[in-house]
């Protein structure tokens, strides 16, 4: 009876036990499969007819994306050819966010080093191709693993074979355990009298790298076998190998390792799992056993003996025939390892998972394998990262130390779309997590008073005012009365103005004349303006508003530079577009939020007066500092030198630069020589060929060329005119009073030139 009970006793303790086991088998797979990284993309890049291929820096993203050069007419996806008159290039369908609509090789016609013409693979004229996004960056997990979970109809049945003849002939025909293989090592350990040998399955393998740390002992083996049963028991086998191939370690990038063969196909070869070739498989299987030892990328000759190792097992198992082992054990070790991801984003992808965590739940984003497709250019982010980084290290040689570091954020915006294409919070991630750029709030300075001025000219768009960029203001010393008292601003360094046009009032950033024109206009005015472009922040409405005396961060700044830079549309910060599942299911999706906020004329009048900030105004150093294209902006410089900014534009992007220390003390900085040279340092580097295009004209724009002093029609006698932008019927009607044409002189002048032009013609 005893005997019976201990039996029965047995028998239940060991029914509880594997059914212990079945749970924990169960859970722990369900809990581990989780653990992938979630994935930010950047914007697709996008090719048009008149793009300049070398702005925008076409042959590097191409790297950037491993598409590999071929000879002859590209037949693969992420291949491409050219010739000096035409790329081909055949772009890849990667299944993300917004798949390319063309399938096959697009003909790119390059005259002068931009796109004359695209044309699809059916002969089609395209106004666009499209290339996949790049990856700029993972949130992940504390384990540090690279991985990408697919299913087994994703990988190529080449690497499942090659895998098994590698690791496990008699796979699909043991139970988790192969006797045979534990017999031959248990013999050979004990020769030895050391581990010299395992015999594990791919499913012991599988069961100790769910479960077991990989110290070898009996114990442990006892364990691992105990735990493949259950794994067999509650498993399909190919279920096991699905399991398996995307839970294997292939070796390190940097200090992330990585894990699963669709994360080792795409870093080694750029490829996806179900793409790669004989050759490559059987590499690939090669490395499982020491990736270290085998790396691809540390010994190719090692790796070719391992890889021809791999194909002999497989020709003597019948799973290739001997013309496939012959030409590919021939075949060159060819690796192509993908580009690095863009860490320089790391201040980005904090802002996203930041904006993302409630909706998304920010605590376990490293274990969903999310996919974020973000709005961040990764060429606009290396160049941004650059500015800073060198920027700074020029500035701050003549900075006033402060016993601190000099800081530094940017933010470039795509004033067409509202997408933000860079950002940088501070001169290193690694030194400091705190991102100025979205986070700091700072006065704007000077770099407030374009909205004073556009306050002015949308007034007059409106029929309300009589403001042009002529008129003329006095810049002498002014006197508010406030609350506080009289209030009197100065100039910078204390300078002096008389009568001066609105233009010059921009240009010089004369303070007096922009008070002047704010109470013109009226305050509050100025502050329906301000939020009609994007200022959020709180405003109050007092004289000193004028100039930029409340708190902005450089987000917000570039956004409401964004707004005159697009012609009147107001767009929300817009730094992504969607959150999918791994499986591609949408979590969100983002759209911008944009609105017509401004006279198109009026924005375009305030950023044509800009443009002379760079041209003879406080940025006038632009061309020696490599800026010889058209571009608009302005310099702020806060009391006793705590902000420096430039904000500044093209059509194709707006970037916000800003300068200081973090506990407000003087830089010793103006907005001239602290943020102005990293902002033409990242612009310079969009435009390394050539220059973008100027900004369009709306209808009911006129231009009239004007002496720059009076503000009048420029006659043949004024010393310096320009021509001046004015709404339709503005334009002044009357000539320069101050240089009055004198008829003999100006006779004289004509003849003069003639025979000047004479003598150039003869002697050219």
């Amino acid at each position: 009876m005893i005997r019976r009970y201990f039996f029965i006793t047995l028998a239940l303790a060991l029914l509880l036990h594997i059914g212990y086991l079945y749970f924990k088998v169960g859970r722990g797979v369900a809990g581990d499969a989780w653990e992938a990284p979630s994935i930010l993309y950047g914007r697709p890049t996008v090719i048009r007819k008149g793009d300049h291929l070398g702005n925008r820096r076409f042959a590097e993203r191409l790297r950037r994306l491993a598409y590999r050069k071929v000879v002859g007419k590209p037949s693969a996806a992420g291949t491409f050819s050219e010739d000096p008159a035409q790329i081909r290039i055949f772009p890849r369908d990667s299944g993300t966010e917004k798949p390319s609509p063309v399938s096959g090789p697009v003909d790119i016609v390059v005259r002068d080093g931009r796109v004359a013409s695209l044309v699809s693979p059916g002969g089609k004229e395209l106004n666009s191709v499209r290339l996949e996004p790049e990856e700029i960056g993972r949130i992940m997990g504390p384990k540090m693993e690279n991985r990408r979970p697919v299913a087994l109809s994703a990988i190529s049945p080449f690497l499942q074979n090659a895998v098994i003849a590698s690791e496990d002939t008699r796979f699909y025909s043991h139970f988790g355990i192969d006797v045979r293989a534990v017999g031959r090592a248990l013999f050979t350990n004990l020769k030895e009298q050391r581990f010299a040998q395992g015999g594990s399955t791919i499913t012991q393998q599988l069961a100790k790298n769910f479960f077991l740390s990989p110290k070898k002992t009996i114990g442990r083996k006892l364990r691992e076998a105990e735990l493949a049963l259950m794994l067999e028991l509650r498993y399909s086998k190919k279920q096991i190998l699905e399991m398996y191939l995307n839970k294997i370690y292939f070796g390190q990038e940097g200090l992330r390792g990585i894990y699963g063969i669709e994360e080792a196909a795409e870093f080694y070869f750029a490829k996806r799992a179900k793409d790669i070739s004989l050759e490559e498989s059987a590499l690939l299987a090669g490395i499982i056993r020491s990736p270290n030892r085998y790396s691809l990328l540390r010994s190719p000759k090692v790796a070719k003996e391992r890889r021809n190792a791999v194909l002999s097992r497989m020709r003597q198992l019948g799973m290739i025939r001997e013309a496939e082992f012959l030409r590919a054990a021939k075949a060159p070790v060819r690796t192509q390892p993908r580009s690095a991801p863009v860490h320089l984003a790391s201040y980005f992808v904090d802002y996203i998972q930041r904006s993302t965590a409630e909706e998304l739940g920010g605590e376990k984003l490293y274990r969903t394998g999310y996919r974020y497709y973000t709005t961040l250019d990764p060429t606009h982010q290396a160049a941004a990262q650059e500015a800073v980084t060198r920027g700074l290290e020029e500035i701050e040689k003549n900075a006033h130390p402060a016993g601190e570091p000099l800081q530094a954020a940017l933010v470039a915006v795509d004033p067409a779309t509202g997408a933000m294409t860079a950002m940088v919070g501070g001169r290193g991630y690694g030194e400091t997590q705190f991102n100025r750029a979205a986070e700091a709030k700072r006065q704007p300075g000077s770099a407030f008073k374009p909205f004073v001025l556009l306050a002015a000219l949308s007034l007059a768009a409106q029929g309300k005012g009589d403001k042009t960029l002529s008129t003329i203001l006095s810049g002498e010393p002014v006197s508010i009365p406030t609350p506080e008292g009289m209030w009197t601003p100065a100039n910078f360094d204390n300078k002096t103005y008389g009568q001066i046009t609105i233009r010059k009032m921009i240009e010089d950033s004369v303070n007096t004349a922009t008070v002047r024109l704010a109470n013109d206009v009226g305050l509050k005015e100025v502050l329906t303006t301000a939020r009609a472009a994007g200022i959020t922040s709180p405003l109050a409405s007092v004289p000193a508003v004028a100039l930029g005396s409340f708190e902005v961060t450089p987000v917000e700044l570039a956004y409401a530079y964004a707004t005159i830079a697009s012609g009147g549309t107001r767009f929300d910060p817009f730094p992504l577009f969607s959150v999918t599942t791994a499986g591609g299911d949408i979590l969100t999706a983002k759209k911008v939020h944009r609105e017509r906020t401004l006279d198109p004329r009026a924005a375009y009048l305030t950023g044509y007066a800009l443009q002379g900030v760079l041209e003879r105004g406080t940025a006038k150093s632009a061309k020696t500092l490599g800026i010889y294209f058209p571009a608009a902006g302005k310099t702020g410089t806060t009391d006793s030198n705590r902000d420096s900014w430039f904000v500044g534009f093209t059509p194709e992007v707006v970037c916000a630069v800003w300068v200081g220390y973090d506990s407000g003390a003087d830089t010793g900085l103006t907005g001239a020589s602290g943020a102005f040279p990293i902002w033409a340092r990242f612009l310079r580097a969009l435009y390394p060929q050539a220059g973008p295009p100027v900004l369009t004209r709306p209808e009911g724009v006129e231009i009239a060329v004007i002496d720059a002093e009076s503000g009048y029609l420029a006659t043949t006698s004024c010393p310096q005119i320009l021509p001046e932008a004015y709404l339709t019927g503005t334009a002044p009607k009357e000539t320069c009073p101050r240089h009055p044409v004198n008829p003999v002189v100006d006779k004289l002048r004509k003849g003069m030139r003639g025979l000047g032009d004479f003598f150039h013609n003869l002697f050219k």
